[in-house]
């Protein structure tokens, strides 16, 4: 109720309430009729009360106006504490501009947001425009007419005003206009914030978005579970995928598989302990390449202290490891021909030594070095030169076995690491391989240019224990090479230079050999120790040279190895061997045996099978008359790869032994499981016998084993009747030696057949 109608109110109540009095009081003294001084006195009573009625009217009404009044103030003082603290709560001014009398209002806080203090005595509402920076001014006013007219419902707008200490703060100004009944803006009531600092974090935030868009690093942020809520474009660039594809997924989609899975426990271990990860890792791209990262990972907190995000920010450093493995590589290879230069061949030269001492075996280096190279440089440019040096190394390295290394030393030098060499002699091949690859000429800048190197070879240990002594002495074999006419080779000692040559001699010849027929098989017997019976032979080849003579087998079957002619040597003696036990069959000498050596060279590579069972059915013998004697650290160095080779042999009939027994390293469990019918005792360990304690031990313990494997055991070197005597007691089955005959033809054997066969005329019930 507004203060005028309050008012008359209690003017019409007062008015009411003393009329009646007057006239309810006049008519009860009229009524009365008193005489003059009592009515005097009723009328001075009438008029005392009149005052106390009126009196307690005007009090009882007055204090229920003023209750209602204050009231009303203590409602409005609530409501204005309550404003005010929501105000001092946001830290929000209050402005009120009244359009009509053309005052403004600002708060206490609209003036520390300028900078002065509450109780200065400033007029914002003059000054207000005026400190609003020039930049802004015309927007804010185009906002302020823009609500006046309607256009917009409410007056917001941002702006800078200039505080009292000479900067800009940045202001967030809003508003509503109260409007009379021709919808025209009357006054305009708003707040005003200082914004500066979120401002601040705004830029901050924009430019950090603008880094994280434009870096060229991928950054990935997930949630506390650990599922990608956002990707920068650098994320897609390096892996490939689109951020509609990994969004709501697990980081693990990119895993490598390369890492094992405790490299993920101690990341994890890390992160949940110190809040960050860093290192190198490996992920997968979308296509499916394999690619490093440098990686930081950081956990991110809230508030309250909880997890709320992680964020990874990784780079691709494919391009910094393939320079690392450039740089790594031209540290350790020669920039021109991309082979292995003096340091990397070095440190491999250490290496194979290490491995050749461990195990007991040789290794050989060649020294290549180009004939009359300098004159191609002073003729024809060092650009020529290079282009030769690429050449020469490209076809010397297609000799090179993938544990041999070729190197370049320097200018036109190489060297060749050849390692597992058996013999100093194996190294001579790789000699000849690369001489014969100079045979071809070099086209070179348009031209045609024959060429030739010399070669120098040493050979651990004959020639030196370590690498520098290897390397000198090989060089020096290089000297000697070039001084015997170039385009040859030469070993460090003379000796070695000329069995080398010898071998390729009788490499050359054994060619011819074959194809003349001029290896022999000679045939040794194998008595039973028990009946003192011939019961078998063993064929064993001999080369009639025809200038040399005779070689026995252990000087020319390296020769044949070396140039791949083992198969054939083998086939040649089974196919005399098979013939002649046929032969002897049929003649009525009832031979239970014969033994024919099986080359490992043959066994690796399978070819006995087809060859054996051609040869039984050429010659027209039964397999079980055949038995194949492989030597023990054959058969044992060829592992699990002879077992279907040798079962398929038992298989077709045909018998197996042991040969050499003793003198390897088998294993009893390997052994075991062979199916060989025999063990042949080494004839070092019988020659000493009966006198040599040890050897008696070694001959007892091989033939127990061979019994309690229902092995048959024969004793090789035989050469006296007390070794035949006390191999007889020690339960030996066979033996074979110089006691009952020496490898010879068979011809020669046919007087000793007869006297172990008197009824060998008669048919062979056998067959």
């Amino acid at each position: 109720m507004s203060p005028s109608r309050s008012a008359f109110r209690v003017a019409v109540l007062y008015s009411t309430v003393a009329m009646l009095w007057i006239l309810f009081s006049d008519y009860l003294v009229t009524t009365l009729g008193p005489e003059t001084w009592a009515a005097q006195g009723i009328h001075t009573f009438k008029g005392i009360l009149f005052v106390l009625v009126t009196a307690t009217l005007v009090f009882f009404a007055s204090r229920g106006q003023l209750n209602c009044r204050a009231k009303q103030q203590r409602l409005l003082r609530s409501s204005q504490e309550r404003l005010d603290l929501a105000m001092a709560g946001s830290n929000d001014g209050v402005w009120d501009w009244d359009i009509g009398a053309g005052s403004v209002y600002f708060s206490d806080r609209c003036l520390e947001i300028i900078g002065y203090p509450p109780t200065a005595d400033v007029d914002l509402g003059v000054i207000w425009l005026e400190r609003v920076h020039p930049d802004d001014l015309v927007a804010t006013r185009q906002a302020i007419r823009a609500h006046f007219r309607g256009t917009t419902d409410r007056f917001d707008n941002n702006h800078r005003i200039l505080t009292l200490d000479g900067d800009y703060a940045w202001v967030h100004a809003r508003g509503r206009a109260i409007r009379d009944e021709q919808h025209k803006a009357v006054r305009l009531v708003g707040i005003v914030r200082d914004v500066t600092e979120q401002k601040l974090n705004d830029e901050r935030l924009q430019q950090a978005a603008v880094v994280i868009q434009s870096t060229t690093e991928g950054v990935v942020i997930t949630d506390h579970e650990n599922r990608i809520v956002s990707v920068n474009p650098a994320f897609c660039s390096i892996t490939g995928y689109d951020p509609q594809s990994v969004i709501g997924q697990t980081p693990s989609f990119l895993k490598s598989g390369w890492h094992p899975e405790q490299f993920y426990s101690d990341l994890w271990g890390q992160l949940k302990s110190t809040g960050s990860w860093q290192g190198e890792i490996w992920n997968r791209r979308r296509d499916g390449e394999i690619y490093p990262q440098w990686q930081t990972i950081n956990a991110v907190y809230d508030e309250e202290g909880e997890l709320s995000h992680y964020v990874a920010v990784f780079a691709d450093i494919s391009q910094i490891k393939r320079s690392q493995e450039e740089i790594d590589f031209l540290a350790h290879h020669d920039p021109l021909t991309r082979l292995p230069n003096r340091l990397l061949m070095i440190e491999r030269l250490g290496n194979a030594l290490a491995r050749a001492k461990r195990n007991n075996r040789r290794l050989g280096l060649v020294f290549v070095d180009i004939d009359r190279f300098k004159a191609i440089n002073d003729s024809m440019g060092h650009s020529a030169g290079d282009e030769l040096l690429r050449a020469a190394a490209g076809r010397i390295s297609e000799l090179c076995r993938e544990q041999d290394t070729l190197a370049r030393l320097s200018g036109d030098e190489f060297i060749m690491l050849v390692e597992d060499l058996a013999e100093a002699a194996d190294l001579t091949p790789f000699a000849l391989r690369i001489q014969r690859a100079f045979d071809q000429p070099f086209d070179i800048s348009e031209r045609t240019l024959h060429l030739s190197c010399s070669l120098g070879m040493s050979v651990y240990p004959d020639d030196g224990e370590d690498s520098a002594e290897l390397l000198k002495n090989a060089d020096t074999a290089v000297t000697l090479a070039k001084k015997n006419g170039r385009n040859t080779y030469a070993f460090y000692t003379q000796a070695l230079t000329e069995y080398a040559r010898r071998q390729m001699t009788l490499e050359s010849d054994l060619h011819k050999a074959i194809r003349e027929r001029e290896l022999r098989v000679y045939f040794q017997p194998q008595k039973d120790l028990v009946s003192k019976r011939i019961v078998g032979m063993e064929a064993l080849v001999r080369w009639d040279h025809p200038v040399l003579g005779i070689i026995p087998p252990i000087d020319f079957l390296p020769a044949a190895q070396h140039a791949g002619l083992m198969s054939a040597v083998d086939e040649y003696v089974l196919r005399i061997a098979c013939a002649q036990m046929r032969s002897w069959l049929d003649s009525g000498f009832a031979l239970q045996t014969m033994a024919v050596n099986m080359s490992g060279y043959w066994l690796q590579r399978g070819e006995v099978i087809a060859a054996v069972q051609a040869v039984l059915k050429e010659s027209g013998l039964p397999a079980h008359y055949l038995e194949l004697e492989v030597t023990e650290d054959e058969i044992m160095g060829q592992g699990e790869k002879s077992g279907s080779v040798l079962n398929a042999l038992r298989n077709i009939g045909v018998k197996l032994a042991i040969d050499d027994f003793g003198t390897g390293y088998s294993s009893l469990l390997r052994l075991k499981s062979l199916p060989v019918t025999k063990l042949k005792i080494d004839r070092g360990f019988t020659m000493d016998l009966p006198g040599d304690t040890n050897d008696s031990a070694i001959a007892r313990a091989i033939i127990a084993l061979g019994k309690s494997l229902q092995l048959t055991i024969t004793a090789e070197g035989v050469e006296t009747l007390e070794q035949e005597r006390l191999l007889c007691d020690l339960g030996c089955d066979y033996g074979q030696g110089y006691l009952y005959s020496k490898p010879v033809p068979a011809e020669q054997l046919e007087a000793l057949l007869r006297t172990s066969f008197p009824d060998h005329d008669k048919p062979a019930s056998a067959l």
